[in-house]
């Protein structure tokens, strides 16, 4: 059997892109002939992550919204393709030199990430940051190299609490600090001060009762998540190359109520324990706020996705972070101030997007479900093409080794 790290540095090395059978034709005409499957390849990829809310959201859309949503989905594409381009071409620059298993994919990764993500928009760069870290944190998960992998990997109780303390967090960050992190839920304004307490019906919402309340939030949450459920099966449907008989059979199938569901019941626990605790005990808001928000982590006993849990754990660490940024804004400590202006993002960024594509190539049973998407979209499937023609010509390499043996 030969270890992959010995198979790069006594065989690939030795090899052209043509002879590892990753692209047939010269490199120079490689690139010219690949950028337009690289645009294809992006825009299509964006296109349901960036557009979706104009579907969901249709009722109140006008020119100014759909005209930012088009161009943040240029952006987006944008900024793949060229992440995408720029290590397809680093990779062929590459072999050109000293070839070991780390200047394969996860060098040109790291130089092509790091060097397109100062030119994109703030809006644009958090949301890469988001699904790269995501997906480290699922991989990381996967690996189960550590024993706290292994517990939070093995364990849903463990997994539903984390997720508990994450929504906690997030939706707390929201109403104390006015956090801009994206959430599955709407976090409740602060209660204004009432006059007339007699007449108020509850200091969240004093023009409606509880229960209208309660049922206007899951509501609205229920079609929220019937759509997604809905866009789900139909691409999962259209996706598969099949007959329209079998694909109508296929829609039926594949539909399952899972974010339904999670928004649902999370939408519901929510509401209902913030409005009972501040009836009872009223005065205490944010303390009440702080345990709806944590016991309204309960839904994810509803759907239970390696990829929904790391979503959590990063947008609970990112509002500790801005949560910290805030209190200590004006801190005179030298030190802590860089620390704080420092883009820890920006700089985790590449190692992040580097050790994705590394794993999905060499790794794959490591590698995620978002983390394969996301890799194959923005470099055109480079890492699933390499992967399937390392795998042969290592096949043929340690088959060469055995007729020598014998």
């Amino acid at each position: 059997m030969v270890g992959m790290s010995k198979f790069f540095e006594e065989h690939a090395k030795h090899m052209s892109c043509q002879a590892l059978g990753i692209h047939s034709e010269p490199c120079l005409e490689h690139f010219l002939r690949d950028m337009p499957k690289y645009v294809t390849s992006n825009f299509k990829y964006f296109a349901p992550l960036c557009l979706l809310p104009i579907v969901i959201d249709w009722r109140n859309l006008n020119k100014k919204k759909i005209r930012q949503r088009l161009e943040y989905y240029f952006h987006c594409s944008t900024m793949g393709v060229t992440i995408g381009y720029i290590i397809n071409c680093l990779i062929c620059l590459m072999r050109k030199g000293r070839f070991g298993i780390y200047h394969f994919v996860f060098i040109p990764s790291f130089i092509g990430s790091a060097s397109v993500h100062f030119l994109a928009s703030a809006r644009v760069i958090e949301f890469f940051e988001t699904s790269i870290f995501q997906c480290n944190i699922e991989t990381f998960l996967l690996m189960k190299k550590f024993l706290i992998s292994r517990l939070i990997f093995d364990s849903k109780i463990l997994q539903t609490y984390i997720f508990m303390i994450s929504s906690a967090i997030i939706l707390q960050g929201k109403l104390l600090y006015n956090t801009k992190e994206f959430w599955i839920l709407e976090s409740n304004s602060q209660p204004k001060e009432i006059e007339n307490q007699e007449n108020c019906k509850c200091q969240l919402h004093p023009n409606m009762g509880c229960q209208q309340y309660l049922y206007q939030g899951v509501k609205k949450y229920f079609l929220l998540g019937l759509t997604l459920d809905i866009l789900k099966s139909v691409i999962s449907t259209v996706s598969a190359k099949r007959s329209s008989q079998s694909k109508r059979l296929d829609l039926i199938k594949n539909f399952q109520i899972r974010s339904l569901a999670l928004f649902t019941v999370n939408v519901g626990v929510y509401r209902f324990t913030h409005c009972f605790l501040n009836k009872y005990i009223p005065g205490c808001n944010s303390l009440n706020h702080l345990l709806s928000s944590f016991l309204a982590g309960v839904c994810y006993t509803f759907y239970p996705q390696k990829q929904l849990f790391a979503f959590a754990v990063v947008h609970a660490i990112r509002t500790l972070w801005s949560i910290i940024q805030i209190e200590n804004a004006n801190t005179k400590n030298t030190f802590l101030r860089r620390l704080l202006h420092a883009p820890i993002g920006r700089i985790l960024f590449p190692f992040g997007v580097a050790h994705l594509v590394h794993i999905d190539c060499l790794k794959p049973e490591y590698s995620s479900i978002l983390g394969s998407a996301i890799t194959n979209a923005i470099t055109n499937k480079y890492p699933l093409t390499g992967r399937r023609q390392i795998e042969l010509v290592k096949q043929k390499v340690e088959a060469t080794y055995k007729n020598r043996n014998l």
